[in-house]
């Protein structure tokens, strides 16, 4: 892992941070402050970001790249959209990872360690909390919804074994 510094001149890098939907709602001037407070961080292939039982408190965004989540050993999905939030369970409960995410190849991703807001003014933390952990409570009905109809596929394969027709 590299750390990329955070150059708000860089007109691609801040064209593709408006599309984060983490940050399309926040001001200019509210993304720059983050990321004064945010590192960018680049990964190469087969690297970890984050491991399954690990503690800290960052929560990240997929700027580029594709990324494998795993549990146990086992993929269970992938990230690959801009955007994609990882990590925010910790900093919504303070527990440990609960899997690991590795970098498939070159991505690039924003690192917001959640104490970082506390450099941004009052005013300015209290909003950009609210709007992250909006973007948190989107990110967890989606993951909800996913485990639910996994469940129930799981659900009705275990009663079509235990009850052969």
């Amino acid at each position: 892992m590299r750390e990329v510094p955070f150059d708000p001149t860089n007109d691609e890098i801040m064209e593709r941070l408006r599309n984060v939907p983490a940050f399309d709602s926040l001001p200019e001037s509210h993304i720059k402050a983050i990321m004064q407070a945010a590192s960018i961080r680049r990964y190469e292939g087969g690297e970890a970001l984050i491991r399954e039982g690990e503690f800290d408190n960052r929560v990240f965004f997929l700027i580029f790249g594709k990324l494998s989540i795993t549990v146990n050993n086992v993929e269970v999905g992938k990230l690959q959209r801009l955007g994609d939030v990882f990590g925010e369970m910790g900093i919504i409960d303070g527990s440990p990872r609960s899997a690991t995410i590795s970098a498939d190849r070159a991505s690039l991703v924003i690192s917001l360690d959640d104490t970082a807001l506390g450099s941004l003014g009052e005013a300015s933390k209290i909003f950009t909390q609210a709007v992250m952990y909006r973007v948190f409570a989107e990110v967890m009905a989606v993951r909800l919804r996913e485990a639910n109809a996994k469940i129930s596929e799981l659900q009705a394969t275990i009663d079509d074994l235990q009850n052969p027709e």
